[in-house]
């Protein structure tokens, strides 16, 4: 017996890297021109951001339903697995909703417990990725929440973004408002706080917002765990991977991600960011 982890693809988990930490990752839904996609099964953040910016209107998001939730549960306690399934800050999503409602329908007693990250993105996907590593080093599925709860401040997202049209269109832009009207020739970067998009501070362009998330990043050294993130530009991503590996504990590697459709809706073309967590 062993404890999985499952999460939804709004982490933003790299498919490699979930799969090599038997994390399950329950698809969100994207809906383009009225046409319902899963994210990352039938349509990869390639194809989604070539057609976001030439869609007749903007995409919209779900969550996956408690009919999404519940087979993955049923499969995993099958398989003679106890379940703690990780996801999106419940302040900006239904997941939540939908996971309790599919641990509900498995009866009373069923070990599965259900986690809000506060998070979003590729921050939840450090939360679920380490999770998982916790999983394999502890013999206690009844303990493992609590710790997983307890360390969640230590992971912190950050993400500059080319404008906040997209962000504020999908109605997801949170203290982020604060902004609005202030961004004329600058970029905002933004974090997340209490499950919340929280204005970070202002750059007057990317490379700018770019050289402040290292300082930042340098800010929280050494780290135990470090992602970048991007949307449309990969080198700019690999910018910041190659300058801020040494800030990582030995034999941690750096995780390039890429926005998904889920986030991809919100960020827009040329955002780019990081998670880090705190070494311990």
């Amino acid at each position: 017996m062993a404890v999985r982890i499952v999460t939804d693809s709004a982490s933003d988990i790299p498919p490699e890297l979930a799969e090599q930490l038997n994390i399950t990752v329950v698809p969100c839904n994207v809906v383009i021109d009225d046409v319902t996609y899963k994210d990352g099964v039938d349509i990869q953040p390639e194809e989604f951001f070539q057609r976001l910016t030439s869609a007749s209107r903007l995409p919209t998001t779900s969550q996956p339903t408690a009919a999404d939730f519940e087979p993955v549960y049923r499969r995993l306690l099958d398989e003679g697995h106890q379940v703690i399934s990780i996801h999106v800050s419940g302040k900006v999503s239904g997941t939540i909703n939908s996971a309790d409602q599919a641990k509900a329908a498995l009866g009373e007693g069923a070990p599965v417990t259900i986690v809000d990250s506060q998070m979003a993105s590729i921050g939840l996907g450090l939360v679920a990725a380490r999770a998982a590593r916790m999983a394999t080093e502890s013999d206690s599925y009844d303990e493992l929440p609590a710790q997983i709860r307890r360390r969640l401040s230590e992971t912190q997202c950050m993400i500059a973004l080319d404008t906040l049209e997209y962000l504020q269109k999908g109605g997801r832009i949170g203290k982020a408002q604060a902004f609005l009207g202030s961004l004329l020739s600058v970029k905002p970067m933004l974090t997340m706080e209490d499950g919340e998009v929280h204005p970070l501070e202002r750059a007057r362009n990317l490379d700018r917002a770019s050289r402040r998330l290292m300082d930042l990043a340098r800010e929280r050294a050494p780290l135990q765990q470090l992602a970048v993130i991007y949307s449309t530009e990969p080198e700019r991503a690999e910018n910041l991977r190659r300058n801020l590996a040494d800030l990582l504990v030995p034999e941690a590697q750096p995780i390039t991600a890429r926005f998904g459709p889920t986030l991809g809706t919100y960020v827009g073309p040329r955002a780019f960011g990081l998670a880090l967590t705190s070494a311990s």
